[in-house]
């Protein structure tokens, strides 16, 4: 109806132009008639606002015609889209079960309702670099998670693999284990060493290391026991603490301890010192500060190692002291040393500064070369520890690494007289004041 009315006024416009040219024309050509009597709009002429205004209504009418012809072609263009998309519509209706329908219903109007922004703040788009964003995170942390189990897995294997070498024995029946320094958060391995070349046979030990790890004070104690201490030993009597391995094997041994000291002994270690040989020269060699007194002592424990290792004579001997690093065969010779300086004394003190040098020196070791030192060291031992407690006995020394160390002599300077006994040179012990500084060294 808008196109029609519009249509109409044109034409009216040009109606009244045709008009008033006909009568313009009509009034020229009367002019020669006598008849004709002019009036005073014959010979009218235009102001320039009339003039002004005459172009102004041409160019409305021609502005509203072409406003009229696109208007006619949209409406047009939008009459054919309805067409298609009703017909789209009723046939994709006709192809949809009625959940489906429902459906379709519900997401146009959803769409309908969500109002579209372009660019940065687009809400799509924001909404799938989130999602793509927060499938990265997660992709990464759940890499992360695998390669941590596939590490622990590893780590268990590696372990298992360790405890597998080690010879595992059980424990043989205790005379006495009713000692009163004993704590939860304490544990007390005994480490022994001795010179024994047949692992069937219990020699006599010269070695006896109380190895305590205390979980409450974060420490790690080393406590020597000297070899002639005087003691009792169950169902023996009185003899050198280093007779009881001989008489009874570890049990007898930790039994004496537990008896003389009151102090809870349950597990041993056992390694005898050719064994350590093959430990040292594992992990490398350690490096030891020897005086010369020390290298000329050397000599004679190492003239027996070498005949027992068929050595050629003067294998490893030491010309001077200093700081060294020595072999197997040289550490060993070093620990066993007697007769410098303080004899027995100076001897549990060079045997804590040897394992000392080699716990150190371990942790310095690459890969393969931990691995291979480990292989030997579990080879080389025999406990009493089952392989559950040996496995919780490894995470138990990997958080001891950062533990603070300390070192203890039993029986201590002023804790002790010399004595003889049996034809023997002993150490007569005060019994209390052992005790006591063992409880405050290591149960602090």
């Amino acid at each position: 109806m808008a196109n029609k009315k519009n249509k109409n006024s044109a034409d009216s416009q040009s109606d009244v132009y045709r008009q008033m040219y006909e009568q313009q024309l009509e009034k020229f050509e009367s002019m020669d008639n006598d008849s004709y009597e002019p009036d005073d709009n014959d010979l009218r002429f235009y102001s320039e606002e009339e003039l002004e205004a005459i172009e102004q209504a041409k160019r409305d009418a021609a502005r509203q015609a072409y406003q009229d012809a696109y208007l006619e072609q949209y409406q047009k263009t939008r009459q054919n889209m309805s067409g298609n998309t009703q017909r789209r519509q009723a046939s994709n209706g006709r192809n949809q079960s009625p959940s489906q329908q429902r459906y379709a219903s519900a997401a146009r109007q959803k769409h309908s309702n969500e109002k579209m922004e372009f660019g940065s703040k687009n809400s799509h788009k924001s909404k799938r670099k989130k999602k793509s964003g927060g499938t990265v995170v997660k992709r990464f942390f759940q890499a992360i998670f695998i390669i941590l189990i596939v590490l622990i897995l590893l780590l268990q294997l590696l372990i298992y693999r360790y405890i597998s070498m080690v010879n595992s024995v059980e424990t043989g029946d205790r005379l006495y284990t009713d000692a009163a320094m004993s704590d939860s958060h304490v544990q007390n391995i005994l480490l022994i060493g001795s010179d024994t070349r047949d692992a069937d046979e219990n020699g006599r030990t010269d070695s006896m290391i109380i190895l305590s790890f205390n979980s409450t004070t974060d420490e790690i104690t080393m406590t020597s026991l000297m070899r002639d201490s005087y003691v009792e030993i169950p169902d023996y009597g009185w003899a050198k603490l280093n007779a009881a391995y001989a008489y009874g094997g570890a049990e007898l041994l930790m039994d004496t301890i537990e008896y003389n000291f009151d102090i809870e002994v349950e597990q041993y270690v056992y390694v005898n010192f050719y064994s350590f040989i093959d430990i040292v020269d594992a992990v490398g060699g350690i490096e030891l500060e020897i005086s010369d007194e020390e290298a000329a002592g050397m000599t004679d424990p190492l003239a027996e190692q070498n005949k027992y290792l068929d050595n050629e004579s003067g294998t490893d001997y030491l010309t001077e002291g200093g700081t060294i690093e020595v072999n197997g065969n040289q550490a060993l010779a070093y620990a066993r040393l007697r007769y410098v300086g303080q004899a027995d004394f100076e001897r549990t003190e060079r045997q804590r500064t040897v394992i000392t040098q080699i716990i150190e020196k371990a942790k310095t070791l690459s890969l393969l070369d931990l691995d291979n030192f480990l292989k030997v060291c579990c080879s080389e031992i025999t406990t009493n520890m089952t392989k559950g407690e040996m496995y919780v006995m490894v995470y138990k020394l990997l958080f001891a690494m950062s533990y603070e160390s300390e070192e203890l002599r039993i029986p201590q300077d002023d804790d002790y007289t010399y004595g003889t006994h049996d034809g023997q040179s002993t150490l007569d012990l005060d019994f209390d004041a052992c005790q006591k500084a063992l409880k405050e060294t290591i149960y602090n």
